[in-house]
């Protein structure tokens, strides 16, 4: 396992290459399954509602795309798209939390990314039952998938690209995953000048997240115009030392949405900041209502 905890690892360098590109994690700090099987559990009992039982109702539009540009300087170098749906599994009701993102232009002829991060949700409790990363980056591939057990206690994690042993680790009854936190965190609004605390897992680690909160700010999107927003500096704790190789802004829409609209991270060779570029799917608000420049 790499000895920098992930939520640091994009600000870090590895070998010649700067792994810019793993900042896409940054959605998953607000934005297990085995028998190599994608649509199992190892828990026995039967998890969400039936299918057929309305969906519940949650603080968020199930069905919500959005869709954000990845800027290395001035240079747009990628895409990403973060999206909430309902999946049917043996008969149950679970959500969704996956986002896909992928390099363009000149940069993917130099060094192509993708991405694809998965979270299945239990609706009712919104615990996480697994978490899935699937990452090309230039040579390099893997493959990584952990199960969240809570009624037991513990988490497994397990690489399906490399031979490595299968991890198990103790977890709290609230213990959640990044993607999963990104999707809690907008049940109870951020408010100004405020810090909060969460346990999340990650790297088969438990971390202690801080996120601190600044005033709001009007931030300029290309497609929305001027949005107020508050800016969000989360932090890494890993057995009471704080993570730090770099320093991490997020600006949250100050909306019922609550989304995440801009982000940002200081970096030894270059800037790099992520933008909200469109909002797609249910809502009859200002997001999903305002038409949008498609060019």
């Amino acid at each position: 396992m790499r000895k920098i905890p992930k939520m640091a690892d994009f600000l870090s360098k590895n070998g010649k290459q700067t792994r810019f590109f793993a900042f896409f994690v940054i959605f998953s700090l607000f934005l297990g399954i085995f028998d190599i099987s994608l649509g199992k559990t190892e828990q026995n009992a039967p998890v969400g509602p039936p299918w057929e039982d309305p969906p519940p109702e949650l603080w968020f539009p199930v069905g919500e795309e959005i869709d954000y540009e990845v800027f290395w300087g001035v240079f747009m170098v990628a895409e990403a798209t973060a999206k909430a749906e309902w999946i049917e599994r043996d008969g149950r009701r679970l959500l969704s939390l996956n986002m896909r993102a992928k390099t363009n232009g000149l940069v993917e002829k130099i060094y192509p990314v993708k991405e694809f991060l998965e979270t299945i949700i239990e609706p009712i409790s919104f615990l996480p039952l697994t978490f899935e990363k699937d990452s090309h980056e230039g040579r390099r591939y893997s493959h990584e998938l952990t199960t969240f057990d809570h009624a037991a206690g513990k988490g497994v994690w397990r690489s399906l690209s490399k031979n490595k042993e299968p991890k198990v680790f103790e977890i709290q009854p609230d213990t959640r995953d990044l993607m999963g936190l990104m999707y809690w965190i907008r049940k109870t609004p951020l408010q100004p000048n405020e810090t909060r605390q969460y346990e999340v897992m990650t790297d088969e680690k438990l971390y202690e997240v801080i996120v601190e909160t600044g005033k709001k700010e009007p931030v300029s999107l290309k497609n929305y115009g001027k949005v107020m927003s508050l800016k969000v500096e989360p932090k890494g704790k890993f057995n009471g030392m704080f993570v730090r190789k770099g320093r991490l802004w997020l600006w949250v829409s100050d909306d019922p949405r609550g989304t995440i609209v801009r982000a940002a991270a200081s970096v030894p060779v270059a800037s790099i900041k992520i933008m909200l570029k469109e909002v797609r799917g249910p809502g009859d608000d200002f997001w999903t209502t305002k038409p949008v420049n498609k060019k």
